[in-house]
């Protein structure tokens, strides 16, 4: 168990420990090996237990993928437990050994997690943790790394809170580490695995945000030779202090959790960043991150996706800050009203990135059969077309990302009509039903 001594009091022994990581036992190939980083490092899950990431080696190449998970984010008591919501933060109980494999040790592990039948990479997650999947993708050849989320703050966070809102007799002391376990398992993979020939940074969910903000730490400490971000279905919307809500519909989210998860205190990401890099982002606006990249490393492909009509995180992203969807009767209207403002923002957020080319996009409309259009790349890459464009799914853009031998695709979808009608009414229903269940 991790001691309980403040972090602050430990942060100056962070820089050392970061360059000192050590190597932690010796790995096969094709299984997935167990990394558990040493708890004297700071690193740790949202209950204090230590961080664990999972190592899936090939002799064949140095070419590498980096997975972050998505499972939600929290910033109070109920959601950082994931009780009594469909909000909240993934394995708050921590990080089974045998994660990657037992889907009985993930239903035991990840307290009430929505995900937890299915929070395992080996199990199907994403096609990017799978060497067998069928949807075919280049990296199911390449080392893969899988980093899962525990911490609840989207790999971002670097400070301990304490919540007692729900339950004031009962606080709760909550460990918002993402920062720190990123940049960790960073320089593990310097000193345990060989320079990649290609590094691929991989994020889907809340592990989009994460390959964002950490894109500039890996390929510091790794030195790959090319590297290349994926970002599905996590984008930092622009949302600059100040600003009004009604312009910048995530600005009341942004706000809370630069608070709750530490962002801008000192040895937070924010100011490590713009001290990293100084001049090339701005601190009141966090999705200053998306045009910061593509300056600072003009020769590596960005690709960003997501979904027009993703109801999953824009509840996450409105629901708390604004009743009136909360409040709406039925899971219709709330999923009008969420995405009203999610489609507002889209337009903003691609606006930014456009002038860089070294960055691409791929928007399809809708996705019905996952999670109400949440994520272009959980499970399979089906019914990620756009028919419009000729493209048959989101592999057309991964496999242009990868091979860097075009201009990046920029692909959006305007038609909003049902690629399958049928099928899409069928799942829709069966999917309406589970989120009535999870109270969503």
């Amino acid at each position: 168990m991790l001691d309980r001594t403040s972090f602050s009091s430990r942060r100056g022994l962070l820089g050392p420990l970061l360059l000192a990581v050590p190597l932690l036992g010796h790995a096969g190939y094709f299984t997935w090996d167990k990394v558990e980083l040493p708890v004297a490092s700071g690193a740790s899950c949202g209950n204090g237990t230590p961080y664990k990431f999972f190592v899936n080696r090939t002799p064949f190449t140095t070419k590498t993928i980096v997975i972050m998970e998505g499972g939600g984010a929290c910033f109070d008591q109920n959601a950082c437990l994931w009780k009594g919501s469909f909000f909240g933060g993934s394995n708050s109980n921590g990080i089974a050994d045998n994660y990657m494999t037992s889907l009985v040790s993930s239903l035991k592990n990840t307290s009430g997690s929505p995900f937890a039948p299915i929070n395992q990479g080996a199990l199907g997650l994403t096609p990017f943790a799978s060497r067998t999947s069928s949807s075919k993708v280049q990296t199911q050849s390449w080392n893969i790394v899988y980093m899962p989320q525990c911490t609840g703050d989207v790999y971002s966070g670097n400070k301990v809170a304490i919540y007692s809102d729900a339950d004031p007799a009962h606080p709760l002391t909550y460990y918002h580490r993402g920062d720190i376990n990123s940049r960790l398992v960073a320089n593990w993979i310097a000193g345990n695995m060989p320079k990649p020939a290609h590094l691929l940074m991989y994020g889907f969910s809340a592990g989009a945000i994460g390959v964002t903000v950490h894109y500039g730490d890996f390929r510091k400490a790794i030195k790959p030779t090319r590297m290349s971000l994926l970002s599905d279905s996590g984008p930092l919307f622009e949302a600059p202090a100040g600003g009004s809500p009604d312009q910048y519909p995530s600005l009341p989210l942004h706000t809370r959790i630069r608070q709750a998860w530490g962002l801008d205190e000192p040895g937070g990401v924010v100011p490590r960043l713009l001290a990293e890099y100084p001049g090339i982002g701005d601190a009141s606006n966090l999705a200053s991150l998306n045009v910061a990249l593509p300056k600072l490393f003009p020769n590596d492909r960005m690709g960003f996706t997501l979904l027009q009509a993703d109801a999953v995180f824009a509840a996450y992203s409105y629901d708390k800050f604004y009743p009136e969807i909360r409040s709406a009767p039925t899971i219709q209207q709330r999923n009008d009203l969420r995405l009203v403002k999610w489609q507002k923002e889209i337009g903003p957020w691609l606006d930014a990135m456009r002038p860089y080319p070294n960055v691409g996009y791929y928007i399809p409309y809708a996705r019905p059969s996952v999670f109400h259009s949440h994520s272009t790349t959980m499970f399979t890459f089906n019914d990620t077309d756009i028919p419009e464009l000729g493209l048959g799914s989101v592999t057309a853009f991964i496999d242009d990302l990868l091979d860097g031998k075009a201009p990046m695709m920029r692909a959006f979808e305007t038609s909003q009509a049902p690629h399958k009608p049928l099928k899409d009414a069928v799942v829709n229903y069966i999917s309406d039903l589970l989120f009535v269940n999870l109270g969503l």
